[in-house]
């Protein structure tokens, strides 16, 4: 395996190679295999960019990496082809996950590399330190594809990540730069929560009248949860009360019952619009909703074992706030006796993500002091 792997480097820096013949130019490359468009985050950066500089040009390149054989040559052919030849004609490259490219390549000495990830957070382990766990990638794999190498500058939210995305991208402290994602521009936006709220509640008019709980669970690679989330469902007290279940696209369709809402064509983020409480367990999408000033409650019911597999970046019950919830009714419960302290929350919130204003516009001037 490890001589194959070297083998494949070898090839993809011979292609390489010949793009980097090509000039460098004054470019930023705007990478992504999470979605075939622009995130939120990338969207916004690309706005406040050509807003700072209109001279500066962007290469944007968002192609998702799907599972399965079939869908491998066509992943291959776009990093070999505009992939490549974005990173050998710039002088900034954003990514927003682990890219190959970036990775595998030996660059130009003068591209730098910013890895702003794609969550607010480290609140589940990733990356370098889930090596070889069934939640993980293997060793030989991940020092064969040179996993989350090349990166000058990872973007964190706030210091008190940096020690555990140290851990995972397996960098030192120096070239972590407290910057939180454009999207915590959004969340504390009364505007932009108004916008998507009048969206929300036009499509779904039953969003309006009872509280709204929003329910993301995170995905679980060796685990199927589905009997634990229809227990939350049925939990639910539907005369006070709606339940928006917002899960991963990896889960599929785990809901079993017509009450609960879906919300489809919204995500996670613009459901905060409409939310009154949110439900989760080791996702970050704690961090986003404590931003927004939306009561979490975790509902925790492999706490243990999920911490012993996976392992976690924050130990939940030491900071005043994560309370953890085993069953559904426990959790139903707290959020009846709104037993949650919001002054922990805010305290929360504040030390996971820099209550600094204008994520957006800070990020934009760093990276076009590089270029």
């Amino acid at each position: 395996m490890r001589f194959f792997l070297a083998l494949v480097r070898g090839m993809l820096n011979f292609i390489y190679f010949f793009h980097k013949l090509a000039p460098t130019k004054r470019q930023i490359a705007i990478l992504s295999r999470q979605g075939d468009e622009p995130s939120l985050d990338f969207s916004l950066l690309i706005d406040e960019l050509k807003a700072q500089d209109k001279d500066v040009q962007l290469k944007v390149l968002c192609k998702k990496l799907l599972k399965g054989f079939g869908n491998k040559p066509s992943y291959f052919f776009h990093l070999i082809g505009p992939q490549m030849h974005a990173l050998a004609t710039s002088k900034v490259a954003i990514i927003d996950g682990y890219c190959i490219g970036v990775s595998v390549l030996k660059h130009k000495e003068e591209l730098k590399v910013i890895q702003t990830w794609h969550a607010m957070g480290a609140l589940k382990k990733f990356g370098h330190s889930i090596l070889d766990t069934p939640e993980g990638s293997s060793k030989t794999m991940a020092r064969g594809m040179k996993m989350h190498a090349n990166y000058d500058y990872i973007l964190t939210s706030s210091r008190a990540s940096i020690p555990v995305f140290s851990e995972c991208f397996d960098y030192g402290s120096e070239v972590f730069k407290v910057i939180p994602l454009p999207r915590t521009d959004v969340l504390r936006s009364a505007e932009y929560m108004s916008i998507y709220r009048k969206e929300i509640q036009e499509a779904y008019p039953e969003t309006r009248g009872k509280k709204n709980i929003l329910y993301a669970p995170t995905f679980r690679t060796a685990e199927n949860i589905e009997e634990n989330i229809n227990a939350l469902i049925d939990a639910v007290d539907y005369s006070k009360y709606n339940i928006i279940v917002k899960l991963h696209p990896l889960m599929g369709d785990m809901v079993r019952s017509d009450k609960a809402l879906k919300c489809e064509g919204f995500n996670t983020l613009q459901c905060f619009s409409v939310s009154d409480y949110v439900i989760s367990d080791y996702s970050a999408v704690i961090f986003e909703a404590t931003t927004a000033g939306i009561p979490v409650f975790l509902y925790t019911f492999d706490y243990d074992s999920y911490k012993k597999k996976r392992g976690l970046g924050i130990e939940y019950g030491q900071d005043g706030y994560t309370v953890t919830h085993k069953t559904p009714e426990e959790v139903i419960n707290a959020i009846e006796n709104h037993d949650y302290d919001p002054s922990a929350m805010k305290a929360f919130a504040d030390k996971y993500v820099d209550p600094r204003k204008h994520c957006t516009g800070t990020l934009a001037t760093f990276i076009l002091s590089l270029v």
